[in-house]
């Protein structure tokens, strides 16, 4: 059994990401850039007004200034300002020459003889000075950061089109259990609804295309078979049979594809029986059955898996965690960290009242995982790391 930093080490270790594609800057939303990309412009590219108002010559104020005319956004008039004179200008608008500041129009008092500023004025006002926000040849993005909404932006408003980036993943999530069965179909006694199957798909789908969803009895030989059907899929997550128990199917199907295990059962609770192995370039990830397992594990070790398939950068696949203080005392007696369940109120985090492995409905209610330490207990206002999983 090995410690949950070694184990994602490990994992991350021997993952090399996917190969990059260029793609249409507009279809990059949520991949990963597998290059730099620099701008070619600086932004804003010309000094520019930030409000609506006028542009003048900060020296001249306070006083009546002459009006010589308007400048809109979207067109360069190529108007300037001489002394004791004003250009009328909107938000965007390039700055008319002579103008070293613009006053906003709520604070100018409009008369027949001109516009007339009552107060001082600082040279820089209200003006958005070319290369304010990017500078020529600035990066970006660098290799293996997201493209999130903003850097889309960012690299839309720099004139970039394209670039490469790494693909989504392509996974293939299996269920095992004689005793499970599609959700809604009739339960004779004994058995009970799938439910691992469509929380992975809901938990992976933002990270990885799922290629299909399926269920095997307890049978090594079905579960291959299931396996080598998804031969398209770059990794496999197994949910349930990967423990060693008489009817446990995982370990005895991986030995008859011959696939390759890194290592199995990792000192963390809930989720000890996790395996990691290889099936030729294809990645194989047996989560233990208990729903709650299953979630804790592939949030854990499963994201971060494939965000780096997906090209992300080393600091950028582990599970994110801030600080945050208990608002009540949290023992764990056991020789493992525990991942507690927990609500998040008021910048305090509180254990849900359920906290069996099998019990959806803490789960359902957690806004975060806290960690505690093994054989310990933590206070009410100590520190713990808090892992977010269900914000609203």
């Amino acid at each position: 059994m090995i410690s949950e930093v070694e184990a994602l080490d490990r994992i991350l270790a021997a993952i090399e990401p996917l190969p990059a594609a260029f793609v249409p800057v507009e279809q990059a939303g949520g991949l990963f850039a597998a290059e730099p990309s620099r701008s070619s412009v600086a932004l804003p590219r010309f000094d520019q007004s930030a409000v609506d108002g006028y542009a003048l010559r900060a020296a001249d104020a306070p006083g009546t200034l002459r009006l010589v005319g308007a400048q809109p956004a979207g067109i360069a008039r190529t108007l300037s300002v001489g002394r004791s004179e004003a250009v009328r200008i909107f938000t965007g608008a390039p700055l008319p020459a002579g103008a070293d500041a613009v006053v906003m129009q709520e604070e100018v008092v409009a008369g027949d003889a001109g516009p007339r500023v009552p107060r001082t004025v600082s040279a820089g006002e209200c003006i958005r000075r070319r290369g304010g926000d990017v500078c020529e040849g600035q990066e970006l993005v660098a290799a293996g950061e997201p493209l999130t909404p903003p850097r889309i932006g960012l690299l839309c408003a720099a004139g970039v089109t394209g670039l490469l980036a790494g693909r989504r993943p392509r996974i293939a999530i299996i269920t095992t259990g004689n005793e499970v069965r599609p959700c809604g179909s009739a339960l004779a006694p004994g058995e009970i609804h799938d439910s691992n199957g469509p929380m992975l798909a809901a938990q992976l789908t933002a990270a990885a295309d799922i290629v299909g969803v399926a269920h095997t009895p307890d049978e090594p030989s079905a579960l291959a078979k299931t396996i080598q059907r998804f031969a398209e899929a770059d990794a496999i997550i197994l949910s349930a049979g990967v423990s060693v128990g008489d009817h446990d199917p995982v370990h005895a199907a991986l030995r008859g594809l011959k696939a390759t295990a890194d290592f199995w059962r990792i000192a963390i609770k809930p989720g000890k029986p996790f395996l990691f192995a290889r099936h030729g370039a294809q990645l194989i990830f047996g989560l233990p059955g208990n729903p709650v397992s299953t979630f804790v594990t592939a949030h854990l070790f499963i994201l971060p898996a494939l965000r780096r398939l997906a090209g992300a950068g080393l600091s950028d696949c582990r599970a994110f965690s801030f600080p945050v203080p208990l608002g009540v005392a949290i023992e764990n007696p056991g020789p493992r960290p525990h991942y507690v369940r927990a609500i998040f109120r008021d910048g305090v985090a509180f254990p849900t009242p359920l906290q069996q492995s099998h019990a959806l409905s803490g789960l359902a209610a957690a806004d975060l995982l806290v960690r505690i330490d093994s054989s310990s207990t933590a206070q009410a206002g100590d520190t713990v790391p808090a892992f977010p999983i269900n914000f609203r």
